[in-house]
């Protein structure tokens, strides 16, 4: 998905008269943004291996502060420039609820797992930073589906029913993140039990 995202916005190192026009009302306001997202992407990751957090504790800790940090900085910031977008009439008011709507999410389930560690809830820490890189991925998920035929074809009619066509309506991937978070979380806690004995599986 890095890579659909990077060469669909290659085009902006090189910017043409009609782009700068269009960012510019907020093109400063997408440095911090893009800086501070591109971060919780990219860190996100590494921060559920096992093996990382095991033998570099520390880094994953400051690396974990900086995902929070991150999130705190884009999700409103990503909602700023939404509103500037339709106060200059380029941007519609249905993408700034949405988006309202996104970072809400991104920012309450990121909240809830920043709190769980501090009150030393490992687990639950872990289960609801799950949730909240699923919902970090929306961003490249809204950018990608267009640029894929076969899953823009796929997804054609629940897209239509949400009206999420183009990247103007996050709605059908706001439900979906959760769900899919839920589905990964269910899925480990599966794991440990294949290969158990039937008599060990029922207790």
């Amino acid at each position: 998905m890095f890579v659909v995202v990077g060469y669909k916005d290659f085009h902006l190192l090189h910017p043409s008269p009609q782009d700068r026009e269009h960012y510019r009302s907020f093109q400063w306001w997408l440095i911090p943004h893009g800086v501070t997202g591109a971060l919780a992407l990219f860190l996100g990751p590494f921060q559920f291996s096992n093996r990382i957090r095991r033998r570099y504790l520390n880094w994953h800790r400051l690396a974990g502060r900086t995902y929070v940090y991150g999130v705190a900085v884009a999700a409103p910031l990503g909602v700023y420039i939404e509103y500037l977008k339709y106060a200059n009439g380029i941007g519609s008011l249905r993408l700034v609820i949405a988006t309202v709507g996104f970072a809400a999410l991104f920012m309450s389930t990121t909240g809830m797992g920043f709190l769980r560690i501090k009150q030393g809830k490992t687990q639950k820490h872990r289960e609801w930073m799950t949730r909240s890189f699923a919902v970090a991925l929306i961003f490249l998920e809204t950018r990608c589906v267009e640029e894929i035929p076969w899953l823009y074809a796929l997804l054609e009619k629940p897209l239509t029913f949400f009206e999420s066509h183009s990247i103007s309506d996050l709605w059908l991937f706001i439900l979906f993140a959760p769900i899919a978070a839920e589905l990964v979380l269910r899925c480990e806690q599966l794991r440990p039990r294949i290969g158990l004995p039937m008599a060990q599986m029922r207790r």
